[in-house]
């Protein structure tokens, strides 16, 4: 049983962290932009497979399916219900292997949407520096996973020692965590809206994602409130949410 609790484990793992790379490279267009013939119709301007009837309903649908997975799952009440069917020290395997299948699912389904661009920057210095803001909001959202245990985050621990336990109960705000208060949401937010070329579908995908992460962040400190009390409280008034305007916080 312990080897096959490892082996889901790495599995889950393996297909949450190759679904994120996919969508990475999907969201900004890096299959054509790197000569991928074969499968550079997973970018997201263009069409990998027979026209909809209407694509923006059916990207929006997608969008929800990926909101509501990571929304719902995540939340103490569902986890409660859920571990009666997936044992607890495999939940959060379960989770990541979940949110790999519908990353991948939006990817492979998603719809180019007709219309002019919103914008599109033509000085060769600016695409760049757009480039690379795209690249350092994944970099940002990477390295904050890391700062708060990310064996646990990706359910390896809990796989590879049979304990659900979280040892993350002291409350805790290293690195980034004094800055903002969700650095990992705060880089996805960046890396949506660093784009030189803002297509409809590229806007469609960076507003419902920001859509997403507000109300999912609402739901995510009611749950923090919940379990730390005045701590969070504390927390919450000193540091912003999201974008770092006063600079770090300590204590």
């Amino acid at each position: 049983m312990a080897l096959f609790n490892k082996t889901y484990g790495i599995v889950c793992y393996l297909v949450g962290v190759i679904s994120l790379l996919l969508f990475i490279a999907f969201a900004a267009n890096l299959f054509s932009a790197f000569g991928f013939g074969s499968i550079a119709s997973l970018d997201i301007d263009t069409l990998n497979a027979a026209p909809a009837d209407n694509p923006l309903l059916l990207d929006i649908g997608l969008i929800l399916l990926f909101a509501l997975q990571h929304t719902l799952m995540a939340r103490p009440a569902f986890k409660a219900v859920w571990t009666r069917v997936v044992p607890a020290h495999l939940e959060r395997s379960t989770y990541v292997l979940l949110s790999g299948i519908v990353l991948y699912v939006l990817v492979e389904t998603w719809q180019p949407i007709p219309g002019d661009y919103i914008w599109q920057v033509e000085n060769s210095a600016a695409r760049w520096a757009l480039h690379g803001l795209y690249v350092l909001g994944w970099v940002l959202s990477s390295r904050a996973s890391t700062q708060i245990n990310p064996s646990y985050l990706m359910g390896l621990r809990q796989s590879f020692s049979g304990d659900a336990t979280d040892y993350r109960k002291q409350f805790k705000t290293p690195g980034y965590y004094a800055w903002v208060r969700h650095p990992i949401q705060a880089g996805v937010v960046l890396a949506m809206l660093a784009t030189p070329d803002m297509s409809p579908g590229r806007a469609l995908l960076a507003g419902g994602m920001i859509l997403y992460i507000v109300i999912a962040l609402w739901f995510e400190e009611r749950d923090l409130i919940g379990e730390f009390g005045d701590t969070y409280r504390g927390y919450r008034r000193r540091v912003p949410a999201l974008i770092p305007w006063r600079g770090r916080v300590s204590g």
